[in-house]
């Protein structure tokens, strides 16, 4: 009987994935050249990151459109490349990575509060988070305050050309940094995703500045901008900098637990948020757009 049961449900996962892979196939692609505003894309099959602002204002602010949730960007770009949706949303600086690895692919330049979604600077905005009543929120404020607009465009630019080909070593010196910290000093333990680039993502090596993700059993290295951030606040703060790799939906839960100091992860600091955690001033700041094959 067991075995007769395995059997019919491999069967009937083989048949669910078959029809799906069918719908994809019978499914008329969207066409995004005629796009010139959000409202301009009734009839598409657009996805976006589960908890995410991306997923509230494509659920809100669209008509006519099919919204599919993910629980990552891998998941989303898999996704896209076989079919099932047309885009997703991102901010800016995702599309100029994808893009930039995939020729295939390009990126609908929707201005935010003009042609595209309604956002605020805190929707479309990173910044860093901490518990409730943290005392590291006044004092990352004032590390933040001292690295310019135009460093903070160039490091973004940096990681997404690192992003491209991380393992291999560029050369060029991260373009902010802060002196060495002593071994025997506190640790800041930063939550990301590490699958975000070019805000972060994982590689295999320590080239161009990575750091050892703490809960990879030391297999993998975290880099991008979210990680050189995190290493200039921690030498600031005098602390030495550990990087755990964690699910979007747990990173806020585990700064509350005390499992994480904080979280810097390409995240926004929506009204939401900021009744479950406390935010810095944002350290980025972009459009969003979405992905879609040409």
């Amino acid at each position: 009987m067991k075995k007769l049961l395995t059997t019919i449900a491999i069967v009937l996962a083989s048949l669910t994935l078959a029809l799906n892979l069918a719908s994809c196939e019978g499914r008329q692609k969207f066409d995004f050249t005629n796009v010139n505003s959000i409202a301009d894309l009734n009839g598409a099959v657009i996805g976006a990151q589960t908890g995410t602002f991306h997923l509230d204002a494509l659920k809100d602010q669209t008509k006519g459109v099919t919204v599919k949730e993910y629980g990552d960007f891998t998941q989303l770009l898999t996704a896209l490349n076989s079919g099932v949706i047309d885009g997703y949303v991102a901010e800016e600086p995702t599309a100029y990575a994808v893009t930039a690895q995939d020729s295939n692919l390009t990126y609908l330049h929707l201005k935010n509060n003009d042609t595209g979604f309604t956002a605020t600077a805190s929707d479309t905005g990173i910044a860093v988070a901490f518990a409730t009543g943290s005392e590291y929120v006044a004092r990352v404020n004032e590390i933040l305050a001292g690295i310019s607009e135009e460093t903070r465009t160039a490091l973004m630019q940096q990681a997404v050309a690192l992003s491209a080909d991380p393992d291999t070593e560029a050369g060029s010196p991260v373009l902010v940094s802060s002196n060495e910290v002593l071994p025997e000093a506190a640790t800041l333990k930063i939550a990301m995703e590490c699958a975000y680039a070019p805000f972060n993502w994982s590689q295999t090596t320590a080239a161009n500045g990575a750091v050892k993700i703490s809960n990879s059993g030391n297999s993998f290295y975290a880099n991008g901008y979210d990680v050189q951030i995190a290493k200039y606040i921690a030498a600031e703060l005098g602390m030495n900098l550990e990087i755990y790799a964690e699910e979007w939906e747990s990173l806020i839960t585990g700064v509350q637990a005390g499992t994480y100091t904080g979280i810097i992860a390409g995240m926004s600091p929506t009204a939401e948020r900021e009744e479950e955690v406390d935010f810095t001033e944002c350290y980025y700041n972009s459009n969003l757009v979405i992905i879609y094959k040409k």
